[in-house]
Formats: C-alpha cells, sequence, structure tokens
C-alpha cells in the first residue's frame, strides 16, 4: 500500500470520529438547553451561576489563583 493512501485513510477515519463527536456534543448541548429552558433557575441558583462565571472570568484573566 501506498504511504499517502494510509496517511490520507488514517485522517479521514480521524475526521469521521471527530465529526461524530461534535454531533453528539451538539445534540446533548441542545437538550440541556431545552431541559433548561423548562425549568427557570431560583434566584440562588442564579447568583451561584453568576458567581461561579465570575470566578472562572478572574481565573481567565489571572486575576485569581486556581
Amino acid at each position: 500500500m501506498d504511504i499517502n493512501y494510509l496517511h490520507k485513510l488514517i485522517i479521514n477515519k480521524i475526521m469521521e470520529y471527530i465529526n461524530e463527536f461534535h454531533k453528539q456534543w451538539i445534540e446533548r448541548t441542545r437538550k440541556s438547553i431545552a431541559l433548561w429552558s423548562k425549568q427557570p433557575a431560583s434566584l440562588e441558583e442564579k447568583r451561584k451561576q453568576q458567581e461561579r462565571l465570575d470566578q472562572q472570568r478572574a481565573i481567565r484573566e489571572g486575576k485569581l489563583k486556581s
């Protein structure tokens, strides 16, 4: 077998795997969004979520050590 053929075959298989992974990830995300839309968060949950987001932003910006 030609090495270029094998290389292309391997790349194609990897791309198929990545595409399938992303399809599944998108589907899970859509289901989660639909579920969250049906169950609005309480004020306490929103506050906790905002605290987590603020902490993540601070970590990304180097303002806080994890």
